[in-house]
């Protein structure tokens, strides 16, 4: 299989360099490498220029969809692997993609997992999100239901049948492209194809980023992802999207818990009635915690443990506010379309 690399890029000329080493340095290397840079208005295409790649300079800021697509238009291969700008991929991941597609001939999307270990280790903020997803992108290892894009390998005749990512969406993208993949096609989470990430490394960044994904995951896959068309005239139906169970009693007893605690206005004694909705929250969340403890130690555990419930409860009020958006814009568009004839008389 011929693969072509793509790398959507936004001012990720701290990363970029070592993303396409990592790129070039894959045995056997790709057949091509396209860089889409989205505007940047740093040394991006200076960086990209350095390297054999073809660059796709958008003139304005797109939004990662759209460069992902772009990307996907320019390559010629016969497999796609998408890594994002702030990865720098492990030795031998794209051999490993090419093995697990040639494997299971009905795999339509195969995913890496992140590295325990950030690309560059800038404080507890990204030692907690790296450690966070690397637990859980390795414990979907094997066949999973939700699309993930950082690194992630797709057959060409796979994305043009989906139909590539929605431009209008710039957080959530690749969990809805999953939404639309038919259900014949499975996805699965290899942990051969291994990355390190230079993540997010500072609070208000990092609750802002989940509060906006939030958001548009509930009117992009919630709500919209039922009155999608399915891809391909022969498809069966939509390919599941099953949400974690853990992270929805979390989100609950996150939000319980500051709800019931609140009550001490009222009376002391019934700030007690938060125990049962914080001892909810780690039943939930105790794989994830027990992680962080043999990892990181017990003074991390309770840092993580910290960040986990504000985690939860920002995800809460984004969904939350995201479905009532969603459903009050589908309210009011059906309201407009009944109107419209009497209008017009």
């Amino acid at each position: 299989m011929r693969i072509s690399v793509v790398v959507p890029n936004f001012n990720k000329e701290r990363t970029l360099h070592e993303c396409l080493s990592a790129v070039y340095a894959q045995s056997p290397p790709p057949a091509e490498v396209i860089v889409v840079d989205d505007a940047s208005t740093d040394r991006s295409r200076r960086i990209a220029a350095g390297f054999p790649c073809a660059v796709v300079a958008f003139p304005v800021n797109r939004g990662v969809s759209a460069a992902r697509n772009a990307g996907a238009a320019r390559a010629t291969g016969d497999v796609l692997f998408f890594v994002d700008s702030d990865i720098a991929l492990a030795p031998g991941a794209l051999a490993a993609a090419v093995r697990t597609l040639e494997a299971h001939p009905d795999c339509g999307v195969v995913q890496g997992i992140y590295d325990l270990r950030p690309l560059h280790d800038d404080g507890p903020v990204e030692a907690y999100k790296t450690l966070f997803e690397h637990f859980w992108r390795r414990r979907a290892t094997g066949v999973t239901a939700t699309t993930m894009f950082a690194l992630t390998a797709v057959p060409r005749a796979v994305f043009e049948l989906v139909g590539g990512f929605d431009e209008r969406l710039r957080d959530a993208e690749d969990v809805e492209f999953g939404t639309r993949l038919p259900s014949r096609y499975e996805i699965r989470v290899s942990d051969e194809i291994v990355g390190r990430h230079d993540d997010v490394d500072r609070l208000w960044p990092y609750l802002s980023e989940l509060f906006r994904r939030a958001v548009t995951y509930a009117d992009a896959v919630v709500v919209a992802r039922w009155e999608r068309p399915v891809a391909g005239a022969d498809a069966a139906g939509r390919t599941p999207h099953r949400v974690d169970l853990a992270s929805v009693v979390g989100m609950a007893a996150s939000a319980l818990a500051v709800g019931t605690a609140s009550l001490a206005l009222v009376s002391p004694r019934l700030a007690l009635l938060a125990l049962g909705p914080l001892a909810a929250f780690v039943v939930a969340d105790r794989e994830l915690l027990a992680f962080a403890l043999r990892h990181r130690g017990p003074g991390f555990l309770l840092y993580a443990a910290g960040l986990r419930w504000l985690t939860h409860l920002t995800e809460f009020v984004g969904m939350g506010l995201g479905v009532c958006a969603a459903l009050l814009r589908r309210v009011r568009a059906g309201r407009a379309r009944r109107v419209a004839p009497v209008s017009q008389r």
